[in-house]
C-alpha cells in the first residue's frame, strides 16, 4: 500500500502542465484554459471547406421590412422573418481572425437568421462543422441540408449546452453524408434583441466524429398523419381546439410541399388554440418520439398531454421552439409516466399570431427487453477535487456511508485549493470512486485534435498509473462534442453530460449521462420531487456537486475562487440534501458501479 501511495504521489505531483481552476461550469471563455490561440480547434490545413470571409463585402445591414435586401458578409447571409433591425459586419476576433457580428438593435416579431455559405458535400462521409461564438442573448442552432432530388430540410439541431452569458463557446455539429445529402448549410436563429458573434467557423470531412445512433424507424401512430381531408374541410381524425380569452382562426393548407394545418390568433389576453387528434394508447416505460415541421410568428410549446388511468390528466413540456419564418423539423423523445394510459402531442400557442405545423409523427422507439431497471439508484459526484469536497463534504458522505464519484483533473492535484495526492489515496481506499475530469481543466470543445488526444491519453495514464484506473469521463464545463465523444470513446465507456434529466433504461445514453446539477437554489423540494419521481421510475439520478462552503458562508467566494453559476453551496445544505437522499432509501453507489450494477439482468 506504501508503494501504491508513494506511485500516486510520485504521478500527481509532476504534472505536464499544472494549473489552478479559477471559475467552474463554463462560468469563463474557451481562451482563457487553451494557451492561446496556437491550440485552438481549426481545420485540418487544406481542409476547410467554408469559405474565408471578405472584408470588401462587410457593413452590410437590413431594414425592417422582410422584403428588404438581406445582410451578406462573405457568403454568410442575415434573414428578416418579422419586425426588427439589424446589422451585420467583420470584427476583430479573439482568435486573431475575423469575425462576424449580427446586432439586433430592435425586435417586435418574427426570427432573425445568420446563414452560412452553402457547402458542396461527398456522399458516404462524415463532416464536422464547428464555430466558435459569443452572445448575450439565446439562439438556437439548425442544419439545412440539400438533396440529389432538389428538396431541402431544415432541422433544429439538439444543442446540450446553455448559453453561458457573455462568454464564448463553441457549437458543432456531425453528420453522415448518406447517399442523397449534396450540400448544407448552418443556420444560427434568434428571435430578441441582442448581440452574437460568430468566428473560426469551418466545415470538413472528418473520421474521427462519433455520430448519435439513429433512431429505428416505425410505425407513425398518429391517426391521418397526412392531413387527408374533404376538399375543403377539416382533415380527418383532426379537429381545432381553443380555450380562453382569444381570437383565433383555424384551417387546412396545402402547398407544393402536401398540407398543413394552421392557427392564427388575434387579441390574445390568455389561453391557447391547437390541433388535435385523438389520444392514442400507450403503455408505462414505453419511449416514444414525436416529430413534426412548423413555421410560426411566435414560439409555441410542444407539449405532451397525457390521459390518467384514474381519469385525471397530466402535461408535459417537451420544448419551447422559436419563432420559425421557414418550415423547421424538430424531434423530441420522452417516455411514458407512470399511470398513463394514452398520449397526444401538439404544438400550443398562447399569444398573437400565425403557427403552421405538417408532418406530424409520433414513433415508438422502446429499446428491446424490460422497459425498465429493477431498482431505482442515486449517484453523488463532484467535479474538479477541490479542498473544500475533503474537509467538508467526506466526513458528511462517511456519516451516511454513501459513496461518492470524484472528477479530478491530474495536473491540478497538489496545487493550492485542490485535494492532495495523499487525500485522494485516502478517498480511493475508503471506497469513493475517481474518474477522469480530463488532464486539464479546458473546454475540449474549443482545442485542436491533436490536444484533445493528448488531454484523454495523459488523463487515462496518469490516473491509471496512480492505481485510479477508470472507464469514467465527465468533460470540463460539460462541453462535448461529437469529436470530443470519438475521442473519450478510446478511453473510456460511459461520459457524463449535460442534460437535466433522470437516467432510465430507456433514454440511458452512456456517452451523455443525463445529470441533476445542484446550485445553491436547490431546495429540499427541488431534490425531494428528483428523488420520489427516481424512486417512481426506477431511474437514476446523477447530482453533480462542487465546492463546499463553510456553514456561515453568504457569498459565492470561496478560498480565491468565483463560483458565478452559484454551484457552491454551504455544508449545512449538503448535509440537509443528504439526509434527504438517505430518507428517500433509494440505494447510493459511484457512477461506474451504477453504471455496471444497472447494465445486469
Amino acid at each position: 500500500m506504501q508503494h501504491k501511495r508513494h506511485r500516486l504521489r510520485r504521478f500527481l505531483l509532476n504534472p505536464f502542465v499544472a494549473i489552478t481552476v479559477v471559475v467552474i461550469l463554463a462560468t469563463s471563455g474557451w481562451l482563457l484554459y487553451t494557451g492561446g490561440t496556437n491550440s485552438m480547434a481549426r481545420a485540418r490545413a487544406g481542409a476547410n471547406l467554408l469559405p474565408p470571409l471578405d472584408p470588401t463585402t462587410a457593413g452590410a445591414s437590413m431594414a425592417s421590412a422582410p422584403s428588404a435586401p438581406a445582410g451578406l458578409v462573405g457568403g454568410w447571409k442575415v434573414n428578416n422573418n418579422g419586425d426588427a433591425q439589424t446589422s451585420l459586419e467583420l470584427v476583430n476576433g479573439q482568435m486573431n481572425d475575423d469575425a462576424l457580428k449580427l446586432d439586433i438593435t430592435r425586435y417586435a416579431s418574427g426570427d432573425i437568421t445568420l446563414t452560412s455559405p452553402r457547402v458542396d458535400v461527398q456522399p458516404g462521409k462524415t463532416y464536422l462543422f464547428k464555430a466558435f461564438t459569443t452572445s448575450d442573448t439565446d439562439f438556437t442552432l439548425l442544419a439545412r441540408k440539400h438533396y440529389a432530388d432538389g428538396s431541402t430540410s431544415l432541422e433544429q439541431l439538439r444543442n446540450p449546452l446553455e448559453r453561458p452569458g457573455n462568454a464564448a463557446f463553441t457549437v458543432s455539429d456531425a453528420f453522415d453524408s448518406g447517399e442523397t445529402t449534396t450540400a448544407v448549410e448552418y443556420v444560427f436563429r434568434l428571435a430578441t434583441t441582442g448581440v452574437i458573434t460568430v468566428e473560426g467557423a469551418y466545415l470538413e470531412a472528418a473520421e474521427d466524429v462519433r455520430l448519435r445512433t439513429a433512431s429505428a424507424v416505425g410505425t407513425n401512430l398518429i391517426p391521418n398523419s397526412g392531413l387527408a381531408a374533404p376538399q375543403p374541410g377539416v382533415p380527418y381524425s383532426w379537429s381545432p381546439y381553443t380555450s380562453g380569452a382569444l381570437n383565433v382562426a383555424s384551417g387546412r393548407t396545402e402547398d407544393e410541399d402536401g398540407s398543413f394545418l394552421w392557427t392564427r390568433i388575434a387579441n390574445y389576453r390568455n389561453g391557447e388554440a391547437k390541433w388535435q387528434y385523438p389520444p392514442v394508447p400507450v403503455a408505462v416505460d414505453r419511449y416514444l418520439e414525436f416529430g413534426a415541421t412548423y413555421r410560426s410568428e411566435r414560439e409555441v410549446d410542444v407539449v405532451a398531454e397525457f390521459e390518467l388511468v384514474n381519469g385525471g390528466r397530466s402535461f408535459l413540456n417537451l420544448e419551447t421552439v422559436p419563432p420559425a419564418g421557414e418550415w423547421t423539423t424538430i424531434r423530441e423523445p420522452f417516455q411514458v409516466p407512470v399511470g398513463a394510459k394514452s398520449v397526444m402531442v401538439t404544438l400550443v400557442s398562447h399569444g398573437d399570431g400565425t403557427t403552421g405545423v405538417r408532418d406530424y409523427s409520433l414513433t415508438d422507439i422502446t429499446k428491446p427487453g424490460p422497459l425498465r431497471w429493477s431498482k431505482p439508484m442515486v449517484s453523488i459526484s463532484f467535479d474538479d477535487g477541490w479542498q473544500s469536497v475533503y474537509d467538508r463534504a467526506l466526513p458528511l458522505l462517511d456519516g451516511h456511508n454513501f459513496p461518492s464519484t470524484q472528477y479530478v483533473n491530474p495536473s491540478s492535484i497538489e496545487t493550492q485549493n485542490f485535494m492532495t495526492a495523499a487525500q485522494v489515496q485516502q478517498m480511493t481506499e475508503a471506497g469513493h470512486e475517481f474518474g477522469s475530469h480530463s488532464y486539464n481543466h479546458v473546454d475540449l470543445t474549443s482545442i485542436s485534435a491533436d490536444r484533445l488526444h493528448d488531454e484523454m491519453r495523459q488523463s487515462d495514464e496518469a490516473l491509471a498509473a496512480a492505481g485510479l484506473g477508470t472507464n469514467n469521463l465527465a468533460p470540463p464545463y460539460g462541453r462535448s462534442d461529437p469529436q470530443v465523444d470519438w475521442y473519450a470513446s478510446k478511453y473510456f465507456d460511459i461520459v457524463r453530460g449535460t442534460e437535466d434529466g433522470i437516467n432510465t433504461r430507456q433514454n440511458l445514453e452512456p456517452h451523455d449521462l443525463k445529470v441533476f446539477y445542484v446550485t445553491d437554489e436547490t431546495t429540499p423540494e427541488i431534490l425531494a420531487e428528483a428523488l420520489a419521481e427516481t424512486s417512481r421510475m426506477n431511474g437514476w439520478l446523477i447530482l453533480v456537486y462542487h465546492q463546499i462552503a463553510a456553514p456561515d458562508s453568504t457569498g459565492t467566494q470561496q478560498n480565491g475562487t468565483i463560483a458565478a453559476d452559484r454551484s457552491t453551496i454551504t455544508s449545512d445544505a449538503l448535509a440537509a440534501q443528504l439526509t434527504l437522499i438517505h430518507q428517500s432509501g433509494i440505494e447510493v453507489q459511484t457512477v461506474a458501479q451504477a453504471y455496471q450494477q444497472l447494465q445486469g439482468p
